[in-house]
Order: structure tokens, then sequence, then C-alpha cells
């Protein structure tokens, strides 16, 4: 494409990004378009985060994917916000910063795709992890479902969570068998399973048979998480779910359009030869 100043900027940034199929993604749906915009990985370092993606706007960016570990700083750093944590950010035309939040909605929208019954047979959820992406998750699952129990194993962060929701419960991490055995839906939203990231050994066999496994990671695509749910006929869904779904949300947010997730899916599963 022919890159000019009229260019609109886009990119994810974190820490890491190198793994990130979002230019894919977005890049994909900007050509659908025919719009004038290119989308980028951008890996931020930096020990204070808020500065860091204030100053950017004057690099030219218009909008913004925020993954870990900066989700917390990227709803600090705008000058309005829906929630604590944030995932997008937009520029404005008057210059102000907004931050939103797609990642919940997004993992319900994969979720209605995976398993359209889920509201009918989903009363009690696990979330494996209280990062911003489990903490999101949580939140839009609370007003269906009866308890939404956020397990971590550094358990302050798992109560911060639990704290933000009327029905927010913490289950230790060392009663993960037990939470396991009880839950409708688990979702696993930590970095374990991540290539390059530690495993864990999920209790698995605990699992009720009507239960659904969702993990968010994507690479690998199919996780031990995921591997152990689906030998034993369990219903899944893989991480590129919510991947495809929050971020059609976010380019809704910059462009006014809403993406095809179908088209995504298949550049997606051939970026990672699946």
């Amino acid at each position: 494409m022919n890159i000019t100043a009229a260019t609109k900027l886009l990119a994810v940034i974190g820490d890491p990004v190198r793994h990130s199929l979002s230019p894919v993604m977005h890049n994909g749906w900007i050509a659908d378009h025919g719009l004038d915009a290119v989308y980028v990985a951008l890996p931020l370092k930096s020990d204070d985060p808020v500065a860091a993606i204030r100053t950017l706007k004057g690099l030219g960016f218009t909008g913004l994917n925020v993954t870990v570990p900066h989700k917390e700083a990227a709803a600090l750093a705008a000058d309005r916000t829906e929630q604590a944590v944030a995932n997008v950010l937009r520029w404005e035309n008057d210059g102000a910063l907004s931050a939103f939040n797609t990642d919940g909605a997004g993992f319900i929208d994969a979720l209605a795709e995976t398993a359209p019954d889920w509201r009918a047979r989903v009363k009690r959820v696990l979330v494996l992890g209280a990062g911003g992406a489990g903490l999101g998750i949580g939140q839009a699952l609370a007003p269906h479902v009866d308890t939404v129990h956020f397990a971590n194993r550094t358990i302050s962060r798992a109560e911060a969570a639990a704290a933000t929701l009327p029905n927010g419960r913490v289950l230790r991490w060392d009663e993960l068998e037990r939470g396991f055995g009880a839950a409708d839906l688990i979702v696993q939203a930590t970095t374990l399973g991540m290539s390059g990231q530690a495993t864990q050994d999920w209790p698995i066999a605990n699992v009720r048979g009507s239960a659904i496994l969702a993990d968010i990671v994507y690479r690998p695509l199919e996780t031990e998480f995921l591997r152990a749910g689906r030998a034993r006929g369990l219903v899944t869904m893989d991480g590129l779910g919510m991947l495809i779904h929050q971020g059609a949300r976010a380019f809704e947010l910059w462009f006014g359009v809403k993406p095809d997730a179908k088209k995504a899916r298949a550049r997606l599963l051939a970026a990672l030869g699946a």
C-alpha cells in the first residue's frame, strides 16, 4: 500500500507482542474495506507505561490495542474510560484519549458462536487468572450467571477481581480440583500453556461432562488445557474466537465498520499453519 501523511496508524502494544496475530487480522480487514490505514505490532517496555502511552499520540497513532502487561496503564492514561482495565484506545478529534474494554464482549461473542445455548447451561463460572483479560471476561459474564469464581496464583489479585462483582468469589489455587468439578464454564485466562511459557497440570478429570472449556491462548492453537478437554469429549473454545471478536469490536470503534469474523479466522489459521 502507499503510506502517506494521511494514513491512519494503529498498533498493538505490549510486552511481548512478537507473537501477536493482530496485524494479520486488522490489516486484512483494512484491505477488505479499502481503508487508508496500517496496523503494526509495537513492543512497549517502560517504567512509566502511562506516560509512554500518552506520547504515542505525538507519533501519529490514532488507535491502539493493548495487551499484557499494560491494560491497567491504558485505562489510567486515558481521559475517558469505561473500566479500570482497557484493551482498546482511541484518540478523538479533540485530542482526548478514550479507553474501552472489548475483551469481555468479544469473549461472549465467541462463546455464543461455539455454544449457542451457553446461557441455559452456564450458572457457575471459574476464571483462571485475574489480569486484565480475566477481569474483563468475568465482568461480562457476571450479569448472566449465578457466580464467577476467580483463581489466581497471587490470591490478592483474585480477591481484587472478585470484589468488582456482586456475585464474584475467590477460589484458592490449591482448591482447583474442587473448583473444576463445580464449574459449568472454565476460562483459562493466564499465559500458562502459551508457547515458551510454563504449563500447568489442570485437573480436567474432575470436570463435569456438560461443562465448557475456553482458553484465551492461541499460540499454540490447541493448548494442553484444551487437548485434555477434547480428549474427554467436552465442548471447547480456542483463543482465536476471543481474539477475533474483541478485535472486531475494536475495529468498529476505530472505523465505524463491522468487519468479517469468518474472513479473519481463515487468515489467522493460515498464519498459524493450521
